[in-house]
């Protein structure tokens, strides 16, 4: 069970404030080891500085190079080995795979920082206007067109994307994940397909 800081955490989208929340959890003194791993896991995730000086999510980008590779078994170039290649080297920018593999524990909060993850990305899209727009961003998407295009892209990018580069261990929790937090945000619609 979380306590009202630690909610707030898995709740806020800003690094800093998360960090901030991350602190105060700290000092509150409850769930030691969870927060020392939560802040190991924070401090993998934003260990980069961002355009605006501030830190960047490594987390967003994995998923981003999930999203560009998504039709890569059609690339003539680059293909799936590219494609593994890009996506396990962003994995390892943020120790994906080092924290996941110290313990139970430790697969268990990354799990729930990858829900954050997908739920942060189905925010942004949500709240994009060119992502809901057609025709050079002038046209409004219907509500359910962009609905569609989410769940879409959520599929693609979660579950037919690792299956595609065989991948299925590497990002067995981003699917997971997925799944979760698509079955949160769309209630009474099923699950993803298979």
């Amino acid at each position: 069970m979380d306590t009202p800081t630690i909610a707030a955490y898995y709740r806020e989208s800003d690094p800093m404030k998360r960090r901030a929340l991350l602190d105060q959890a700290a000092a509150e003194g409850e769930n030691t080891r969870e927060n020392e791993i939560r802040r190991e896991i924070w401090e993998a995730r934003y260990h980069e500085q961002g355009e605006n000086g501030g830190p960047a999510d490594g987390f967003l980008k994995f998923w981003m190079a999930m999203e560009f590779n998504r039709n890569s078994g059609n690339k003539w170039f680059t293909g799936t080995k590219g494609a593994r290649r890009e996506i396990t080297k962003e994995l390892n920018a943020v120790k994906f795979h080092e924290i996941r593999e110290k313990s139970s524990l430790h697969e268990e909060l990354l799990y729930r920082e990858c829900c954050h993850l997908v739920k942060l990305y189905m925010d942004l899209c949500a709240t994009d206007k060119s992502y809901n727009t057609i025709i050079c961003g002038i046209v409004t998407m219907s509500q359910e067109s962009a609905k569609a295009k989410l769940q879409k892209d959520i599929y693609e990018t979660a579950v037919r994307l690792p299956k595609e580069l065989k991948m299925e261990e590497e990002l067995g929790l981003i699917t997971r994940a997925a799944r979760e937090i698509y079955e949160v945000q769309f209630p009474g619609e099923g699950s993803l397909p298979e």
